[in-house]
């Protein structure tokens, strides 16, 4: 994948005077919404045409939260709920081909239909229990006499061992898998018919689309920074919460919002999450420590809402590639990479010397920069689609 090029935003770019930054964040500049959506010279018919002209039905079928942000996030597709709730359901024409999607965790590839020839499924395997069902889909898939094409959205392992793929991928069965996108910086990632994908927002939790173009970045936000997160015992993020506490502590006032708890929960009520996003929208860097996996849905969910994220950079497991963050690297996002929370001072003191002109500028970037992203990532997909089913270039 190419990464996102854009020109140079002269005196606005923050950059803190570390290697990282200046070899991975350094281009990058908004999008002329207007331009882009609202100027195109596209007449009513050949709109019409576009929308209505297709060759082929590609279906996608996910049980996760990952298909929604693949659906609604990346290919901007809309979904309607079925009365008896047992599914969300959406159909968009890319390029000559009309993708139909279907997500809910009580679908099972036993119920496609025998009109389905080409199919993506969004499956998750993050660990053994998940992994299990993943491969009662991929096995029950082999089943279906019907199928021609079959392609896989996968969130991996979040340790990266995601080998017992490879016969899926393969093997001379009639549905061996055309193509996998996988989550988390996998070694078998090739960028031949093994593809990277970002694990994006947790829309599992609501978290909400973007509001582009209309995104509103105020010109004044409450906090420099935030950290709300759970904290493992023995962690970098205990670290972190107590550097941060420290840093406070000598500055005489609140610069961060600290929100910490000791049990990961996987689903938020409305108040929590209204408060979270909040936060975020009111806070000029987010804080984004390693986990079980380097990668996490904050960096995204900050992104979305023009917060700069200063990320821990590093490997949390010998399994997982040499490089963390391969994707956001490529693509030149916008973010402050650290090895060590020690730093955190460094970047808060410079943080503090900002102007606010200069902080809204900046904020208007990270969004032009991560709509640009994903609309780069649909391209990609519908491509892969397009090629490894149809052999379309």
């Amino acid at each position: 994948m190419s990464g996102i090029k854009s020109p140079n935003i002269h005196s606005l770019v923050f950059v803190v005077d570390l290697e990282l930054d200046k070899k991975y964040w350094d281009q990058w500049a908004p999008i002329n919404f207007s331009a882009q959506y609202d100027n195109k010279k596209i007449s009513q018919k050949l709109k019409h045409e576009m929308l209505t002209d297709f060759e082929y039905d590609v279906d996608i079928w996910s049980n996760n939260g990952l298909g929604e942000y693949l659906w609604q996030h990346i290919l901007k597709g809309e979904v309607k709920l079925r009365p008896d709730r047992l599914y969300q359901y959406g159909e968009k024409i890319i390029r000559k081909v009309k993708y139909r999607f279907k997500g809910g965790n009580r679908l099972n590839v036993a119920f496609l239909p025998d009109t389905t020839e080409h199919i993506v499924l969004v499956l998750n395997a993050r660990d053994n229990r998940t992994a299990a069902t993943a491969k009662d889909w991929l096995d029950g898939l082999a089943d279906l006499e019907f199928i021609q094409n079959a392609g896989l959205v996968l969130i991996g392992d979040e340790m990266c061992d995601n080998t017992w793929l490879l016969p899926y991928l393969n093997s001379k069965n009639r549905t061996s898998l055309k193509f996998i996108y996988l989550v988390y910086d996998s070694p078998l990632v090739n960028n031949v018919n093994v593809f990277q994908f970002p694990l994006g927002v947790a829309t599992y939790r609501n978290f909400p689309l973007p509001a582009f173009p209309d995104i509103v970045v105020p010109a004044y936000r409450k906090y420099v920074c935030n950290f709300m997160g759970t904290v493992y015992a023995n962690s970098s993020r205990e670290k972190l919460v107590e550097i941060l506490s420290h840093i406070q502590e000598k500055a005489g006032r609140q610069l961060c919002y600290i929100k910490t708890r000791q049990d990961w929960k996987s689903h938020e009520t409305p108040q929590s999450l209204s408060d979270y996003v909040s936060v975020l929208k009111s806070s000029d860097l987010t804080l984004c420590p390693v986990g079980l996996n380097s990668e996490s849905y904050r960096i995204y969910e900050a992104l979305s809402v023009g917060s700069l994220p200063v990320v821990e950079d590093r490997v949390v497991t010998d399994s997982c590639a040499e490089t963390p963050f391969r994707l956001l690297k490529v693509h030149k996002a916008p973010v402050i990479y650290i090895k060590d929370w020690s730093e955190l001072a460094v970047i808060l003191e410079k943080e503090l010397q900002i102007s606010e002109d200069s902080r809204r500028a900046r904020r208007a970037d990270i969004v032009s920069w991560y709509e640009r992203f994903r609309q780069t990532l649909s391209d990609q997909f519908t491509q892969t689609v397009s090629s490894k089913f149809f052999d379309m270039k």
